[in-house]
């Protein structure tokens, strides 16, 4: 096989698999995670059962591919936003801006499906731990620009401060308006008491 027709098959391949990617995620958001199959997922995409799992052998496998996609795209946010801002202020602003644009995205749900899950599954619980691990060392990178001479230790347990308070505000939005003054005045607490965690080093 040519190089060329290495690649088109390749690419092929990786159209396939972001086609079933994007078909589970739209079903999990509609529908929630006992109604992802993996047959009836390969019925309604027009494919073999064989074919799906040839890219994703196991539901977990689909999951995985679902998370880490929806991760890769936040903390691709998170670091364009920071890198933009000129000031240590203004990267710390980013990245909490970019936490609060996500929990206005339809796709909040899927991170509050996976912790549903997470309670009634270990194999769940342990994809939720690696993709807040993941996430958590995104946000302790991109504090070392903001607090250069705060420890890697400490950039570390302030990403997970922001990163339950983010938590916390995306369960609050569920039952609260989300541009209503209680939670607007909330966030303004929440950007003060992180800029104040931060500032303290």
């Amino acid at each position: 096989m040519s190089d060329r027709s290495e690649a088109v098959t390749q690419t092929k391949g990786e159209r396939r698999r972001q086609q079933i990617v994007d078909a589970a995620k739209d079903l999990l958001i509609k529908s929630g995670p006992n109604l992802l199959v993996l047959r009836d997922l390969a019925e309604q995409l027009g494919i073999t059962h064989g074919n799906l799992q040839y890219y994703f052998p196991t539901k977990n496998d689909l999951l995985v591919a679902i998370f880490d996609q929806e991760l890769a795209k936040y903390t691709d946010s998170v670091k364009n936003s920071a890198a933009a801002a000129s000031t240590q202020k203004g990267r710390l602003t980013a990245i909490l801006d970019a936490g609060l644009a996500e929990l206005r995205s339809p796709d909040t749900a899927l991170w509050r499906m996976l912790m549903s899950m997470a309670d009634h599954s270990p194999e769940m619980a342990a994809i939720l731990k690696q993709e807040n691990e993941r996430y958590q060392g995104v946000v302790a990178r991109e504090l070392k620009n903001v607090a250069p001479g705060m420890s890697a230790q400490r950039r570390r347990h302030v990403a997970k401060i922001i990163h339950a308070m983010l938590d916390g505000l995306g369960i609050q939005r569920i039952h609260e308006d989300p541009d209503g003054p209680e939670l607007r005045a909330l966030v303004s607490e929440i950007k003060a008491a992180i800029f104040a965690i931060v500032e303290a080093g």
